[in-house]
């Protein structure tokens, strides 16, 4: 019982504490109809142009070869970006370049990685720096997966880059190991 009355005490503590918010009041519109203002000719043709647009040969070449990336058949897909870059128009050849880079980078082909990268980088206008900062860590990366004569510099300073555009932060990673 005393336990009871314990439970109930404090209960009514708890509530009488509450914070009490106002209620809100709402009023409320019965039988009101909304319509919508009435379209246009122009505005029909318009919006009936839009929706039967098909894609451009480059969007569908582009889909199918990001698809086959990410079904890891990349000899296919490098075949598929080539084509797509042919009529790549600027400002998607970045990202072409980045992700057949990608696809060599997966067949471990790092000198072809490193020149797509490198080609995306001096050739291509990038549309942010984040951009430019993930196509030098992913360059970084195929030098330090190459690890050739003069690799580990070059790695490091795509890396030092990749951070500076803030593509790569937080605490130092695993990518920057031997670089001071």
């Amino acid at each position: 019982m005393r336990y009871l009355s314990s439970l109930l005490f404090l209960a009514f503590c708890l509530t009488a504490n509450a914070q009490n918010y106002p209620k809100y009041k709402t009023t409320r519109v019965k039988d009101t109809v909304f319509t919508q203002p009435e379209k246009t000719n122009e505005i029909i043709i318009a919006e009936t142009q839009l929706a039967e647009e098909p894609e451009s040969e480059f969007d569908e070449l582009f889909e199918k070869a990001r698809q086959l990336a990410v079904a890891k058949e990349f000899k296919q897909a490098i075949a598929v970006f080539n084509e797509a870059l042919v009529i790549s128009p600027p400002e998607n050849e970045y990202l072409v370049l980045h992700l057949r880079g990608n696809c060599y980078f997966s067949l471990k082909e790092f000198d072809q990685a490193i020149s797509d990268y490198t080609r995306a980088l001096k050739e291509t206008k990038l549309p942010h720096d984040n951009a430019k900062g993930n196509l030098c860590m992913m360059r970084g990366l195929a030098y330090g997966s190459r690890d050739g004569e003069g690799d580990k510099e070059r790695k490091c300073a795509d890396i030092a880059v990749a951070r500076a555009t803030g593509a790569l932060s937080g605490d130092r990673t695993i990518l920057e190991e031997g670089c001071d």
